[in-house]
């Protein structure tokens, strides 16, 4: 029977992996040791090479010396923890991008790395969408207003400033990878005017597909009613979105932000909302987090501000549970058929 050492955490409960095992036959014959992190009431640490992590207990250390596999979420996995697990074979991650795992130490070992890229795709998306619709609507501000006391009805049926429909707004999409592109999708019920994106590794082609024109980056920040940033963060296109750029936005528009807090320079983006280009942002990513006292957006009407929740939707930790299961199971599968791997 093999060993499997769970880092599990209060989104990622041993309840979600037990479902998702209980329908990949390989894990009946798995023991599974659950050590529940409690992210995310316990915040993320940062180091120089591995970041979004939370600590594993001391104990994990002798727990690990028998384990076959390791799965986790927002669990480290360090070299020192992979010091001390010499029969391990295989670790899977449930985050789009395993920032919280040593890549490196699992190559040198030979050791298989399983994530989930997809997991998050459909809620950060329609999450996206929703934050166009709250901005371009003046939902959170008329909501502020209705909690003051404050009757504000006249200052939204002024034909002056009530907003375009979506059917009339041109909306720019930096980066066309899946969650834009299921943005892209999301959209056309609303008949938007126009979705256009930048992103030089895809061909205009593979845009077409969904409906979307590829322009410069520059095109798009001039022409877009609405500018939503859906680029990885690799740490060479830190703050690619700055000072230039929101100067070459449109008047009336809108910057919306749920990918990652680094790729924007923050400072610019504070100076920028309050001479009024762009309008109005939504960010649900920060370069810091959390934050440390009161971010500096806050301080700002014309910003819808969350705490990265895009991802917080029970299809997202479900179905990475499953593709995490359903990989490992065949990873050790495989290598039993083809004799790489002691049978169970």
């Amino acid at each position: 029977m093999y060993k499997a050492l769970v880092f599990a955490d209060r989104f990622f409960t041993p309840a979600v992996f037990e479902q998702a095992t209980s329908q990949v036959p390989f894990w009946e014959g798995v023991q599974r040791v659950y050590y529940d992190l409690g992210w995310p009431e316990v915040p993320f640490c940062y180091g120089e090479r591995l970041r979004e992590y939370v600590p594993y207990p001391q104990e994990a250390l002798k727990e690990v010396e028998e384990a076959e596999i390791l799965v986790t979420q927002m669990g480290l996995v360090d070299e020192h923890l992979l010091q001390h697990a010499p029969r391990l074979q295989a670790v899977g991650c449930l985050r789009s991008g395993p920032v919280n795992v040593d890549h490196e130490a699992l190559e040198r070992r030979g050791i298989p790395l399983f994530f989930a890229p997809e997991r998050s795709v459909e809620a950060v998306a329609e999450f996206t969408v929703g934050l166009f619709i709250a901005a371009r609507r003046g939902i959170v501000r008329a909501c502020r207003e209705a909690f003051l006391g404050i009757w504000s009805q006249s200052s939204y049926f002024d034909y002056a400033l009530a907003p375009l429909p979506l059917s009339q707004v041109t909306v720019g999409l930096i980066g066309f990878g899946k969650i834009a592109r299921r943005v892209a999708q999301l959209l056309g019920p609303f008949r938007v005017r126009e979705v256009v994106s930048y992103d030089p590794f895809v061909p205009q082609e593979d845009m077409a597909m969904y409906g979307v024109r590829k322009v410069s980056l520059e095109e798009l920040l001039q022409a877009a009613d609405i500018v939503s940033l859906h680029v990885r963060y690799t740490g060479e296109n830190r703050k690619m979105i700055g000072e230039r750029e929101f100067r070459m936005m449109r008047p009336g528009s809108i910057f919306v932000n749920t990918s990652r807090g680094e790729l924007v320079d923050e400072e610019a983006l504070v100076r920028a909302l309050q001479r009024g280009v762009p309008a109005f942002a939504c960010i649900d990513t920060c370069c810091e987090e959390p934050w440390c006292g009161k971010h500096p957006l806050a301080d700002l009407q014309n910003v819808i501000l969350t705490p990265h929740i895009a991802g917080a939707s029970r299809s997202t930790v479900e179905s990475a549970a499953l593709e995490i299961a359903q990989a490992i199971g065949r990873y050790f599968e495989e290598a039993y058929l083809f004799g790489k791997k002691e049978a169970r």
